[in-house]
């Protein structure tokens, strides 16, 4: 199937879209689907196009790729957005990389955008053939999805039915200037290893194999669609999704995790993974949080629930601010809302993660530890070390979620009909 072919099914879809943002790596796939895009541009009404490069910062010639990505952007005459991303390397790289890459996509996608990407049929296989390895079900085994949602927009991959044979014939044809990661070579890497030793073996056995393999998805993914209808998922009182332990089965429990996280359109731990977290949950002192770690996400069992949250970034936060102005980072974002007594709008504070056994006195309430305070207002354990702390001159004028400090009201830092912080905490980020 050639690129232009395959964009034009999807053609309805481009056309309805605000704006078709495209990934632009500057590798052969997504150089060749930026450029079939604006040829297809040249002969039907499509939207603004956009192509949005991510710098993981990971690679020496990281800033020279971010310039060469601008300057095919300005030869297409299409729009350029360049977003710098911190990555972790300590604790897997790759995945903390695309992690960061979704997050830094979701930031600049609008309602109604569209988010296209250019992973391709051998893309697709190697996802399929690598979580088989690592025992994945039905779900994980149908690979990519085409399409779904990311953050107010939508994803699309459409060139999943093209093969990365295709794309480098048209990229030849047109001669595309495109960077060469040398990363893609390096077979410690298991998809490399898989890509560059396992599938052609493969192939010269069963050169037909792209063709069953994405057969065998499709009927994966109709089966994960069907076996779906789980065990109905709660919300938590921090907004993060729950669902309430009752079972006394650690099998039966396997089984609702299991299904819950692919309702939930989560990568899915290895199934001993998850017997071991169900065995935990039922089995664990109630003042204890068993918990599973995996990918962007962890799972942690608090009283008689089972809750997921995001990954937090490492160590604590300290930030700027002014009362009644809405603040924004990794940590969460922090607004303000009306109350009887509060801070006085348009003050300079700071903000700052809490300090181990910090205690604090709330206005009309007994001193008291900031943890036990943060138990009563059912803030989970995950998250107490996260809620942001006001203070002013180094005093503690107010804590989000629970209101001002006494401290706040003598000095006649609050006033009347003032201000208190709320906090959002942040949100999982969806990366298949």
């Amino acid at each position: 199937m050639t690129l232009l072919a395959a964009l034009k099914g999807h053609l309805a879809t481009f056309q309805t879209a605000g704006r078709l943002c495209v990934g632009f790596s500057g590798g052969t796939d997504s150089h060749s689907l930026l450029h079939a895009l604006v040829m297809l541009s040249h002969q039907e009404r499509l939207p603004a196009i956009e192509a949005i490069h991510v710098d993981h910062g990971l690679q020496i010639d990281a800033g020279h790729w971010a310039e060469h990505c601008a300057q095919v952007a300005a030869e297409l005459k299409v729009g350029f957005t360049l977003e710098t991303v911190q990555v972790d390397t300590q604790a897997s790289p790759e995945s903390q990389a695309r992690v960061a890459r979704y997050r830094a996509f979701e930031k600049h996608l609008g309602e109604g955008d569209l988010l296209l990407l250019a992973h391709h049929r051998d893309d697709q296989v190697e996802t399929i053939l690598f979580r088989l390895i690592r025992g994945a079900g039905p779900r994980g085994l149908a690979g990519m999805p085409e399409t779904r949602a990311v953050g107010a927009a939508a994803l699309l991959r459409p060139l999943l039915g093209v093969t990365r044979q295709d794309i480098e014939r048209y990229a030849l044809e047109h001669d595309l200037e495109v960077i060469d990661d040398t990363s893609n070579a390096n077979i410690d890497i298991d998809r490399n290893f898989l890509r560059h030793e396992v599938l052609p073996l493969i192939e010269s056995r069963w050169p037909g194999y792209r063709a069953g393999f994405t057969r065998s998805s499709a009927v994966l993914a109709q089966i994960s669609k069907t076996s779906t209808s789980l065990h109905a998922s709660q919300v938590s009182s921090m907004g993060d999704p729950a669902f309430d332990l009752q079972t006394l089965e650690a099998a039966v429990l396997h089984d609702q995790v299991y299904r819950w996280l692919h309702g939930l359109d989560l990568q899915v731990p290895p199934h001993s993974t998850i017997a071991e977290f169900a065995r935990q949950c039922l089995e664990a002192d109630p003042d204890k949080q068993p918990e599973l770690r995996h990918s962007n996400f962890v799972m942690q069992r608090w009283r008689q629930s089972i809750q997921i949250y995001p990954l937090k970034p490492n160590g604590g936060f300290c930030a700027e601010a002014v009362v009644g102005q809405s603040v924004q980072g990794d940590w969460g974002s922090l607004d303000w809302v009306q109350a009887p007594y509060g801070l006085t709008a348009g003050e300079a504070v700071s903000l700052r993660t809490p300090k181990p056994g910090e205690g604090l006195k709330l206005r009309g309430r007994p001193r008291r530890s900031l943890n036990q305070c943060l138990q009563e207002n059912e803030v989970p354990p995950y998250w107490r070390g996260s809620i942001p702390v006001i203070c002013q001159d180094d005093s503690v004028v107010a804590v989000a979620g629970l209101g001002v400090t006494q401290e706040a009201f003598d000095k006649t830092v609050s006033c009347k009909e003032g201000l208190v912080p709320v906090w959002i905490a942040p949100k999982l980020c969806f990366v298949n």
